[in-house]
């Protein structure tokens, strides 16, 4: 995560503490709220997300599971990491030009003080149709519980010798046809 106060000079990033730089879990396609009530150091934050519990998987293997975790501390320290849903099998998903896709409807809003995430939940296909919904909660208040730990990324540091398990990101024009230069992707092969 980044800041800024002007939307010009932003923060150096800092990891969401959701786990361990140790652990197993890949947390990947986030949703951040903000209570527009707060701000600064004292800003409310929500964020949903997406994690396989051990991202060393495959498509039979993989689980996918929805989660929260929200900040009063304008995202230098978190509290409350929750399971929203899962696991959800990969082959619940609908297939796509880029593989199974869980959706990418994902955030939090805030009422009343309430951070309400919204996420998409996939079920078991009914015979060949599938079965996923726009899902949220009851809502949670930012209050955190006496025995909670905050948890915060002051003092990270990489883990020596742990590569990602995912190879570098793609990016692809609207068509998904032509690698875009400069983001990732290659450059498209002239052909006389």
């Amino acid at each position: 995560m980044s800041t800024s106060a002007d939307g010009k000079t932003w923060s150096a990033v800092s990891r969401v503490p959701i786990d361990a730089v140790t652990s197993t879990v890949d947390h990947f396609i986030t949703g951040l709220g903000i209570d527009s009530t707060t701000s600064g150091a004292t800003a409310h934050l929500g964020l949903t997300y997406y994690y396989y519990p051990v991202s060393n998987c495959n498509q039979t293997t993989c689980k996918l599971e929805a989660g929260f975790i929200q900040s009063i501390t304008g995202g230098k320290t978190w509290f409350g990491k929750t399971h929203l849903a899962g696991p959800m099998s990969l082959n619940w998903l609908p297939n796509t030009f880029s593989g199974n896709m869980v959706a990418d409807y994902i955030t939090v809003s805030y009422a009343s003080g309430k951070a309400f995430p919204i996420f998409a939940v996939a079920h078991p296909l009914s015979g060949s149709l599938f079965h996923q919904a726009i899902y949220t909660t009851a809502g949670f208040t930012a209050v955190k519980a006496a025995e909670e730990v905050e948890s915060s990324s002051a003092g990270d540091r990489p883990v020596p010798g742990v590569k990602s398990d995912h190879g570098p990101m793609q990016f692809y024009d609207l068509d998904h046809e032509k690698p875009i230069p400069g983001r990732g992707g290659k450059p498209p092969v002239e052909k006389d």
